[in-house]
């Protein structure tokens, strides 16, 4: 076994746990291999040092690998995308049919999934979107593929502890926004009707605060 296989084999539960917190959705094994390599540059570039163990030093590597890897292929990212909402709306139409005694209506359907009824046509007429950031409806206040996906929180597995730390740190309307969605547990139309903003500002706002923690996280040494 040679040096690299050797910082492989023990940082392997490492690379895996940074997956299933992080970048869940995923395919597992494609991204095993890509957090391999981030393992490999985090070997070749760590000095020795007592007060830095070396899975503390590859943890970012291994991390920022795996995200530029899935930023840089978004055709894979979207496909699951679309197929994960376009499930959700199957699965809420089979429990509204039996709720209901007949087929809802995409308009019940945007009710009971707090979805815009738009993008629920858009999803089941066509799901032929070549774009996270095509706009999929046809309102003034246009949303796209990522604003819909976005509403769900569990898509960011945000690490609770780091958000805690960066929210003090936001201005307004960000920081209401982020304390209303991850520590009272509101949804994005909710959140809208307090602040009295509309949803596309509140996913907008939140993408991009979600954006610039992770930013801030990869450049933690």
């Amino acid at each position: 076994m040679n040096e690299y296989e050797e910082i492989i084999n023990t940082t392997s539960n490492l690379i895996y746990h940074i997956i299933n917190k992080y970048f869940k959705g995923y395919e597992k094994e494609d991204l095993y291999q890509v957090g391999v390599i981030g393992v490999i540059k985090a070997y070749n570039n760590y000095k020795e040092d007592k007060s830095t163990k070396f899975s503390t030093y590859a943890y970012k590597y291994i991390y920022g690998e795996i995200y530029s890897y899935i930023n840089s292929n978004k055709t894979l990212k979207i496909s699951k995308e679309i197929n994960t909402l376009y499930n959700k709306i199957n699965k809420a139409k089979d429990i509204l049919s039996q709720k209901l005694m007949k087929e809802p209506s995409t308009y019940e359907l945007s009710l009971f999934l707090e979805i815009e009824e738009s993008i629920i046509i858009n999803i089941l007429n066509s799901r032929n979107i070549s774009s996270i950031d095509d706009i999929i409806t046809s309102s003034d206040n246009n949303l796209t593929l990522s604003d819909t996906i976005s509403d769900k929180k569990d898509y960011y597995n945000i690490d609770y502890l780091l958000l805690n730390e960066e929210i003090d740190t936001l201005e307004y309307p960000e920081k209401e926004i982020m304390k209303l969605r991850y520590f009272e547990d509101k949804t994005q139309s909710e959140v809208a009707k307090i602040l009295g903003i509309n949803q596309v500002q509140v996913s907008r706002y939140e993408g991009k605060t979600l954006k610039r923690i992770r930013k801030n996280y990869q450049n933690v040494a």
